[in-house]
């Protein structure tokens, strides 16, 4: 029973990590696919199978969730960010290093993907004003964050997950600050690396300033003079001739009309006059064969006008989509974006490409970036919106005063009374969540909306999976085929190769999920050499929560990556060198300061 159980479990890993490795499954729906195969085959006792979420480490989690939105909704890192223009000056040498001391600063202490959220338009703001191109300074911040996510246990949700798994198998379980003995090393170290990087490895990618380029609008989006004559003329700018030439597969829609040198955005129901100008968005060469039949004809010629993309209430931004977003997986057309946001898109651009093709049909994923056009509070209030991350701030900063001390204060608390041991870092964090809504620094209907439950799901149903490893026996074999190999050569030797098992599984899937399963082969490598367990674990955090070598790694890589129009090139030139480095450095150091 044993034996056919390892191997059941076996091939539900095999199946999870490949659905982790294609992407071809949301992670929350791949791990609650394990939790069902777990239950189906009898591996996990149905009244256990449901432990992952109320396993510690998920509700510290989401407590630290909600931690690090009363610290972004009352204004706090958003106020500072906001004035590091003073500290950078009006040069361009302290930039980089100011952004990367800044937002490593603070991933310390709240949510990675929030601080990098928050200093991102900054960054755009900063670096456009000076003359760097973007492109230099985006990695870096990405990067930081990651420097910095290594400094404390509640730093990343790795940590917080392998202190949960620690204090399960016995140990003793992790200080607060007890990662910035390497932490501190790695960020120093990291930094002085990025700035060389930024200097010499990366390439002006990024091109901010003509966005109807960049995005090569012409493809999709033209300007069509409307003559006399023309059966367009009286008819409703939301449903007409011209619109109507749209089917399934080509939706096409009048976006703005210009007349008298006034724009009309949203021309639902205004009628379109003689010499009008109609921004038009869709198949471009329908549009073009119809131009004798509607008698309209092309004025920009090709060439689209920047001037009636903006105006003194229309403006233009472009938007990432984040990790939950609601419109991923769904399109234009089911959206119904245009009334939904109250802005249009205009162009969508994947991973460095600019996609063209049926722009009303494509399925939205994590990591692209829209261009929208509409009124600027509509989009101010989509900065807002969990669906997307604004690159640029056209809100008024409103800063919380009193709540923001309030924040602050509860933030320091959780961390005192966690550091000290008064309180466990599950009570801490727990306390501090119901703080936030309880003096108000947000709503309760804000604090769920916090939660990134994708992760909460993702935890709770790989927890199970590493206990079923751990059960079945796979681990030990797994561990028994390691010690073959290398146990010759010491624990010395096979933490580095659990380092380096960590860094290729992290590059490829969630870093969450690599903890989960990588951990519990450090517990039994610890074992079978009868040693401690806080170096291989030490291994696994680090390893795990520093991915540098590909965009998809880390979330916040994720992030930068259409912004910054990079390469995947891009991270494989700069980031393998890095997460060599650290490798060095990490299993140099862990030896010394946790000893076998």
């Amino acid at each position: 029973m044993e034996l056919s159980g390892s191997v059941i479990v076996l091939g539900i890993l095999t199946a999870s990590v490949v659905l982790f490795v294609t992407d071809r499954l949301r992670v929350d729906l791949v791990a609650m696919l394990v939790l069902l195969s777990l239950l189906v085959f009898g591996i996990v006792p149905e009244n256990e199978i449901l432990s992952g979420f109320s396993s510690p480490a998920t509700m510290t989690v989401a407590a630290m969730f909600i931690i690090s939105a009363g610290l972004q909704r009352t204004g706090i890192v958003r106020f500072i960010a906001g004035r590091l223009h003073v500290l950078v000056g009006k040069g361009k040498k302290r930039l980089a290093p100011i952004m990367m001391l800044t937002c490593g600063f603070f991933s310390a202490f709240t949510n990675n993907t929030a601080t990098v959220a928050v200093l991102m338009p900054v960054t755009l703001k900063l670096s456009v004003e000076r003359g760097i191109n973007p492109s230099r300074i985006l990695m870096p911040l990405s990067f930081a964050a990651q420097f910095g996510g290594v400094c404390t246990l509640i730093g990343t949700t790795t940590n917080l997950l392998v202190n949960t798994l620690a204090v399960e198998h016995g140990a003793e379980p992790f200080k607060m600050f007890e990662f910035a003995q390497l932490g501190v090393v790695c960020f120093v170290v990291g930094v002085f690396y990025m700035l060389f990087a930024s200097k010499y490895l990366l390439k002006d990618s990024a091109k901010m300033s003509d966005v109807a380029a960049e995005y090569r609008l012409k493809d999709y989006v033209t300007e069509m003079r409307v003559l006399p004559g023309s059966p367009l003329i009286g008819q409703k700018g939301v449903e007409n001739d011209l619109t109507n030439l749209g089917n399934d597969t080509s939706t096409i829609r009048i976006l703005e009309i210009v007349r008298e040198g006034k724009m009309l955005w949203a021309p639902q129901t205004s009628e379109i006059k003689e010499g009008d100008l109609l921004l038009i968005r869709g198949d471009v060469g329908k549009v073009m064969e119809s131009e004798s039949l509607l008698k309209i004809e092309d004025w920009a010629e090709g060439n689209l006008n920047d001037v009636y993309l903006r105006g003194d209430d229309i403006t233009l931004v472009e938007v990432v989509v984040p990790s939950g977003s609601g419109i991923i997986g769904r399109t234009l057309t089911q959206l119904d974006f245009y009334w939904r946001y109250h802005a249009a898109v205009l162009g969508v651009r994947r991973r460095g490409e600019v996609l063209r093709d049926r722009i009303a049909h494509i399925g939205f994923r994590e990591g692209d970036t829209l261009l929208l056009q509409g009124h600027k509070q509509d989009l101010s209030q989509i900065a807002n919106a969990k669906d997307f991350m604004l690159l640029q701030d056209l809100s008024t900063l409103r800063l919380k005063k009193r709540r923001s001390v309030i924040a602050f204060m509860i933030l320091i608390w959780v961390l005192l009374a966690a550091s000290t041991g008064f309180l466990s870092i599950l009570a801490a964090s727990l306390i501090g969540a119901v703080g936030m809504i309880v003096t108000r620094c947000l709503t309760a209907a804000e604090a769920y909306d916090a939660i990134d439950f994708k992760v909460v799901v993702l935890l709770a149903g790989l927890i199970p999976l590493g206990m079923a490893m751990e059960n079945t026996g796979l681990v030990q074999n797994i561990v028994d085929m390691m010690i073959l190999h290398v146990g010759q050569y010491g624990p010395f030797v096979s933490m580095a190769v659990l380092y380096l098992m960590t860094v290729v599984l992290t590059s490829v899937m969630s870093n969450a999920a690599t903890a989960v399963l990588l951990a519990p082969i450090g517990f039994a490598l610890a074992d079978g050499f009868s040693v401690d367990a806080k170096p291989f674990l030490m291994a696994v955090t680090f390893a795990a929560s520093t991915c540098f070598s590909t965009p998809v790694g880390y979330q916040t890589n994720v992030m930068i990556y259409g912004p910054g129009a990079y390469k995947y090139l891009d991270f494989l030139k700069v980031g393998l060198p890095l997460n060599i480095i650290f490798f060095v450095i990490s299993v140099t150091l862990i030896p010394l300061l946790w000893p076998f």
